[in-house]
């Protein structure tokens, strides 16, 4: 139920600058697009814009009422009845503006405010799909006692997940950066630096809202007053809002010459320009989890991914058995984060439950080290590593996976470095999968050629038995 109807706050004060717009003292940065009024405006370093920007305020959930309060410094809210934004449905009251998102992953948000101490409840920055209280979010959460937490549901009418980020004093100042679906929480340390919290996923679309939030708690929670009917306030300082896109549009009639090499189960060069176009085949696959990329053209021709940020994206066919999958990369000088590329391989994540995928998984991380590990739901079985030359210097590496039977070979800049036979309930097929974390990486010629397996062929991965003797006669009959 939404108690309350949406209202549009016409802030008739606000001082326009060119490029940054100057809202109560709090600054809002702008790129391509307004943040707050969501118009186009010129490009340049002289851009400014004449509109008036709209925020909209609503309390919503059974009984829930709330107010919004403007000063020369801060914005308040002061919310009743509004139990929190967890479980299926979300009791809130929030202060939002409407913001477009086009490009997937090509966009990029990146929002951050300072909030004052409160006596009970909780409060955030939050990027929702709608108003409604199932709606699908992502929202960095701060409750009364300074605990952190990075929330979100995935989709409208599920279940919310959380990432515990820590425990702060106030006043506390948080951000939280949007690209793609990917949501980062990050807080702000004594030393005044950004920490970053962890990542989530949610659908929100195109199409957001953005905004601050506050829910007066429930008598579980530390300060709540039955004497205050439920009510708190929270107080926000210094939002800022920018927002930035790298999108190239895909080629136009697009065809793809280069020979396909026998046994090619995938192949991604990146030159159409696209991730998602269709229809799909092993020379045009279609990624699951993005629609858009920042694909530039490289100066020997043809184009390639650079990836940026924390994502995890799946390709291929969930019954690939023996197969080699190689793939060059170039990670950036200058990134300071702690960096990782991870290429799952024989994934076999089960979609409705993530904890419970299995796979391998070479990584490289720690700037000079190469992992190949077995996880099985969420844990690390199995691991083996080696250290290897700085990869973060700018030079083009390859990378090759090889998997045949139970047998693994890591071979990095034609050196195999990592091999061995997984004799303990070994991973035999599955899919493909790449996931990031604080990346600035380039990506190309992704291939996945089948390996020809001289002993029954991929069967013996699918009855995982008989890797290195004939099959017998009776399963013959039955198929294999």
């Amino acid at each position: 139920m939404i108690a309350n109807q949406v209202r549009s706050i016409n802030l008739t004060t606000l001082l326009m600058r060119p490029i940054a717009l100057y809202w109560l003292g709090m600054a809002m940065a702008i790129a391509a697009y307004s943040p707050i009024a969501g118009q186009k405006i010129p490009s340049g370093k002289n851009s400014s814009t004449k509109t008036t920007p709209q925020w909209s305020f609503g309390s919503f959930g059974e009984k829930a009422d709330g107010t919004l309060n403007l000063s020369q410094t801060t914005l308040s809210i002061s919310t009743q009845n509004t139990l929190h934004c967890f479980g299926e449905a979300d009791s809130y009251s929030f202060a939002y503006q409407k913001q477009a998102f086009p490009f997937d992953d090509c966009s990029k948000a990146t929002i951050t405010v300072k909030i004052k101490s409160f006596a009970s409840g909780t409060t955030g920055i939050m990027i929702r799909s709608s108003i409604s209280p199932s709606a699908a979010n992502a929202h960095l959460e701060v409750s009364s006692t300074g605990d952190l937490l990075l929330m979100s549901r995935k989709t409208d009418g599920t279940a919310t997940s959380y990432t515990r980020m820590g425990n702060l004093p106030f006043p506390i100042e948080v951000k939280l950066v949007r690209q793609g679906s990917v949501f980062t929480g990050y807080s702000k340390n004594s030393d005044g630096n950004w920490i970053k919290g962890g990542s989530v996923i949610a659908e929100v679309g195109t199409e957001s809202l953005v905004g601050v939030y506050a829910c007066s708690g429930s008598k579980s929670q530390i300060g709540y007053s039955e004497g205050a009917n439920g009510q708190m306030q929270a107080t926000f300082e210094n939002w800022t809002y920018q927002y930035q896109e790298t999108y190239i549009p895909p080629e136009k009639n697009w065809t793809d010459k280069t020979p396909i090499k026998p046994g090619t189960l995938l192949r991604e060069n990146f030159d159409d320009g696209s991730l998602s176009n269709i229809p799909a085949s092993s020379h045009n696959p279609v990624w699951n989890g993005i629609k858009l990329a920042y694909l530039p053209y490289a100066k020997a021709g043809g184009r390639y991914w650079r990836k940026t940020g924390d994502g995890l994206y799946a390709l291929g066919d969930k019954k690939w058995a023996d197969y080699e999958t190689s793939v060059e990369f170039t990670f950036h000088v200058g990134n300071q984060l702690p960096e990782e590329v991870m290429i799952q391989v024989r994934n076999q994540q089960i979609s409705a439950y993530t904890h419970l995928g299995r796979y391998y998984a070479v990584s490289l991380r720690d700037k000079n080290k190469l992992f190949f590990e077995k996880y099985e739901s969420g844990t690390v079985t199995y691991t083996q590593s080696v250290t290897i030359p700085n990869f973060i210097d700018g030079k083009k590496h390859t990378l090759k996976i090889r998997l045949l039977d139970r047998d693994f070979d890591v071979v990095y800049d034609n050196a195999s470095l990592i091999k061995g036979t997984d004799v303990k309930n070994p991973i035999t097929y599955g899919s493909l999968a790449l996931k990031f974390t604080n990346a600035d990486v380039d990506l190309d010629n992704l291939e996945v050629i089948q390996i020809n397996d001289l002993v029954n062929g991929s069967a013996d991965n699918y009855l995982l038995d008989y890797f290195d003797t004939p099959l017998p006669a009776y399963l013959k009959k039955y198929g294999y």
